[in-house]
């Protein structure tokens, strides 16, 4: 039996930098890359990305960086699990948001957690690409094929989280953030087929 087991980790600076109203009503932001470090507690809760239950700021269960410019931190996960056994090859996907080492200075803004939530959703479109492509293995090839897939599938997810923050300017430009959350939108459905819904 050869089994693989892989939890790909991204502190997806899924991020909102600090939303700043100063007396003009204008909203400032800066960005600075996160820790990769996770916590034994923020492997062990865990929240299933499900289109019936988004985040709530009682998720943000993590401790805040005082000296991080940033209002929120949102840390998720691709879980991957393959194996092979008796000649069979089975995988499980899931997007996974981590409670306590994610944090917020701001929970009472919607449109930071709105940010927040496009960052989940889109680990979610990553998740169901992984699952698509994970569907086209078998065991005669998995040795080979599995590892640089899923390589792969992690350094496209965490170059796209980061072209949505640079897009969108971590929320600020709404303009940017509504098309990408249309995009968003469009990809779950495109890819409905590799959901998974507990």
């Amino acid at each position: 039996m050869l089994t693989f087991t892989l939890f790909l980790s991204l502190w997806a600076r899924i991020l909102m930098p600090l939303l700043h109203l100063f007396g003009n009503g204008s909203v400032h932001a800066t960005s600075t890359p996160s820790s990769s470090a996770t916590t034994e507690s923020a492997i062990l809760e865990q929240v299933t990305w499900s289109e019936k239950r988004p985040l709530a700021w009682a998720d943000f269960k993590g401790q805040p960086d005082d000296a991080n410019p940033h209002h929120a931190l949102t840390a998720a996960n691709l879980a991957v699990d393959a194996s092979c056994k008796n000649n069979q090859f089975s995988y499980d996907v899931k997007c996974v948001f981590l409670p306590h080492a994610s944090w917020t200075k701001n929970n009472a803004s919607d449109i930071l957690l709105a940010h927040e939530q496009l960052h989940f959703d889109l680990t979610e479109v990553h998740a169901r690409m992984l699952r698509k492509d994970l569907k086209q293995l078998d065991c005669s090839g998995v040795k080979a094929d599995l590892k640089p897939l899923v390589s792969r599938a992690f350094q496209d997810w965490k170059a796209e989280q980061r072209k949505f923050d640079e897009d969108c300017q971590h929320g600020l430009d709404k303009e940017k953030q509504q098309e990408w959350s249309a995009a968003i939108s469009k990809r779950l459905i495109q890819l409905q087929a590799y959901r998974i819904e507990k």
